[in-house]
């Protein structure tokens, strides 16, 4: 008798703890939603690009192994994927450090059964050639992997505009400082010409930002195509589904991507 109301107690214990955890980090998270002080004219107006991509995706971030994207193949199916190019192969990997891995970008799309299914987002981490853009488009191919899957994250440049010539899915980063106008409306007013500047040449499938940028994306260009990564918390957390209900309330929210626990 003694066992089981120890058991109970301790079960009752927990529940009250976990209940009090869940209820402080949905406070936390509607807090890290707070919208920010307007200080420049909303940009209302629709975008001019369209969104073709696959929508109701989940995206996992740093799929730079055949283990992990085994790993993940149930249960995501959206897979960034970091690409390096190093004496001619297209590597997955994010720095010359993980290059020296040598894991072959093919490797990634092999390593899932239907690979043709998933969404990639391939985060370029240097610029292409036309030659390296279709090396990458020909990998693709051999997996029966559709162009309409694969979207291309870049900042400004040479590989952006080949992207959007090659009427590719093009991520366009930020320029960094979005989030940091020191409130002052002036500073503002210059970020987000900036960044309509940017929209405008490129036409963009989506913008590409971290989550602390969210908010002023939201606030300023509440139209504009997203694609929103928060991948600083690794560690089970109830954070992140909070996070992800929320940003499924906002239709410009075209990509949530977060990190997933796991030792891979």
């Amino acid at each position: 008798m003694r066992t089981y109301k120890v058991i109970l107690s301790l079960g009752l214990v927990v529940a009250v703890a976990f209940g009090a955890y869940a209820a402080f980090m949905y406070v936390y998270t509607d807090h890290m939603f707070a919208p920010v002080v307007l200080m420049a004219k909303p940009d209302n107006a629709a975008p001019a690009s369209v969104w073709t991509a696959p929508d109701t995706v989940r995206f996992i971030h740093r799929v730079n192994t055949p283990t992990r994207a085994r790993a993940k193949d149930k249960t995501f199916d959206g897979f960034e994927v970091d690409v390096w190019q190093q004496n001619g192969q297209l590597l997955a990997a994010h720095d010359p450090a993980q290059a020296l891995k040598n894991i072959p970008l093919a490797a990634i799309f092999a390593a899932v059964k239907e690979p043709a299914k998933k969404s990639w987002w391939l985060d370029l981490k240097q610029d292409l050639t036309p030659d390296t853009l279709q090396q990458i488009l020909n990998t693709a191919r051999d997996y029966q992997i559709p162009n309409e899957n694969l979207l291309f994250e870049t900042s400004e440049g040479p590989t952006a505009r080949l992207i959007k010539n090659k009427n590719l899915g093009l991520l366009l980063t930020l320029p960094e400082g979005f989030e940091t106008d020191g409130d002052e409306p002036q500073k503002r007013s210059e970020l987000n010409a900036r960044v309509l500047s940017l929209w405008k040449e490129y036409q963009p499938a989506a913008v590409a930002a971290s989550f602390g940028k969210y908010a002023y994306l939201k606030a300023y260009f509440p139209n504009m195509p997203k694609a929103i990564y928060y991948s600083s918390t690794v560690r089970p957390s109830l954070k992140k589904p909070f996070m992800a209900a929320h940003m499924q309330q906002d239709p410009a929210v075209k990509i949530f991507m977060t990190d997933e626990y796991t030792y891979l």
